[in-house]
């Protein structure tokens, strides 16, 4: 998983908020509530998400939207992705910003927060650090809420995207990714460590 500073560590681990998030999801983690929002999940990524990628590939063909970007962005390219789009490409992609990225990232940070923090009680691993990796798909969540506002903002100052909202979409945009693969990390881990203790008991 990726290294954070520190002092990011010791401010996340002393907020009250964040220690009453965990025990919820915690309290949350059914096998049931899982499954409900692993298959939501599933029908965006394998269902709305592709059909808005390919009414966005028509609009702005070659134009790949800054959202899927891995694992960022200058200022200066995401300032050329926006410009570059057609007036139709970019009134089509702000309504995907401000639709259905305003769902999705709610079901997937929550569903891989309960797969976690469930593979985590099944290992007996939800008490000491280990407890804040239930954190990292929220985390992920609230900077691709960022990430998305950013890119709405850049849109709507089009012809003359600002530079300093260009940074701060690609700043979300890495933390986003960041919290994203650190949050799968933990999930094949918990998996593999899960299957290895069926196999072993």
């Amino acid at each position: 998983m990726c290294s954070m500073p520190s002092s990011f560590i010791s401010k996340l681990t002393s907020n009250t908020n964040f220690r009453i998030m965990i025990k919820l999801i915690q309290k949350w983690a059914t096998g049931r509530n899982v499954l409900i929002l692993l298959a939501a999940d599933l029908l965006f990524m394998l269902g709305i998400m592709p059909y808005m990628g390919k009414k966005m590939e028509e609009l702005a063909p070659g134009i790949p939207p800054l959202d899927i970007t891995i694992p960022s962005y200058s200022a200066e390219y995401a300032q050329d992705t926006i410009n570059k789009m057609s007036d139709p490409a970019r009134a089509f992609y702000k309504s995907i910003e401000l639709g259905a990225d305003l769902i999705y990232p709610l079901i997937y940070g929550f569903a891989f927060a309960l797969l976690i923090a469930f593979l985590w009680k099944k290992l007996g691993w939800g008490q000491g650090l280990l407890k804040w990796v239930i954190l990292f798909p929220l985390l992920g969540m609230i900077f691709d809420y960022g990430e998305n506002l950013s890119i709405v903002s850049l849109i709507n100052q089009h012809p003359n995207p600002a530079v300093g909202t260009a940074q701060m979409a690609a700043y979300f945009s890495l933390a986003k990714w960041s919290f994203a693969f650190s949050a799968l990390a933990a999930i094949v881990i918990g998996l593999l460590a899960w299957g290895w203790k069926a196999r072993s008991s």
